[in-house]
């Protein structure tokens, strides 16, 4: 068995598909020779493969950082949560098109003989999945590859309005509003009460959240507007809120990540 590549017809920009909350490090503007390994528009976004000589292989998305190889940090915050479930059969990824958080999902729990028997990543931009393949091995492994693994091609907002009954979501995918005239305290809101309704009671949500800005005003301004917005949409369907604080290398900051239990 090999990965399910199921597509679905793309309803939203492609902000269904990147990782960070706020994306705040742009990319290089003149990559040389040696450092750029892909530069093309797929479709539905610019996407950039460079090497940096302290980070490794970097993705980026419409000139915005998304993760690099020095990032594990990244996935095991997003995974680890998922260990305290007693029951793990049903797991879905949101996006995470880079293949981190799939592979140390995988990598936690194949030794621990709980892998989920239905583990589903659904990433709208197949090209940044086969990108990532590519170039960044460090993250993804062979995660893609792996028949515990269910890719789903498409929009990953409607597939978590109609899935219930679900131990487990990880939600890799941005902060911003994907739809014109959609305000950040209504996408939160509604993105969050999708989740909790596809959860079975006791479910479990992690999630990445923000950067603390530590170096950029604008950051930190934008983390205490965003952040209070998230916890009183976690607080409304959720208990045993817990946060914790993890520096992302390349971002050169510090992320906060959340997991709560369905009530």
């Amino acid at each position: 068995m090999g990965t399910h590549i199921h597509h679905q017809e793309p309803r939203l920009h492609a902000f269904n598909g990147l990782s960070a909350g706020f994306r705040p490090h742009p990319a290089p503007s003149l990559p040389d020779a040696t450092s750029l390994l892909a530069d093309e528009h797929t479709g539905l976004q610019h996407a950039v493969v460079n090497r940096h000589p302290r980070y490794g292989a970097q993705l980026f998305l419409d000139d915005d950082l998304q993760i690099s190889e020095s990032d594990t940090a990244y996935g095991v915050a997003m995974a680890s949560p998922l260990l305290a479930l007693r029951r793990l059969e049903r797991v879905a990824i949101l996006g995470g098109g880079d293949g981190g958080v799939l592979n140390e999902l995988i990598r936690t729990l194949e030794p621990l003989d709980a892998l989920p028997s239905e583990l589903t990543m659904i990433e709208i931009d197949p090209r940044v999945m086969e990108l990532s393949r590519e170039h960044l091995p460090v993250l993804c492994g062979d995660a893609f590859d792996s028949p515990h693994a269910h890719v789903v091609t498409g929009d990953a907002f409607a597939w978590i309005a109609k899935a219930r009954d679900l131990d487990a979501v990880i939600y890799d995918l941005t902060m911003d509003p994907v739809r014109e005239g959609q305000t950040r305290a209504d996408f939160i809101t509604r993105i969050i009460g999708h989740i909790a309704r596809a959860l079975r009671p006791g479910g479990m949500l992690s999630m990445q959240c923000c950067g603390h800005g530590r170096e950029d005003a604008a950051d930190r301004a934008t983390r205490r507007e965003v952040l209070p917005l998230i916890r009183a949409a976690v607080d409304e369907h959720f208990n045993e809120r817990c946060e914790q604080d993890v520096l992302v290398p390349s971002y050169r900051d510090l992320w906060t990540f959340l997991s709560a239990r369905k009530a």
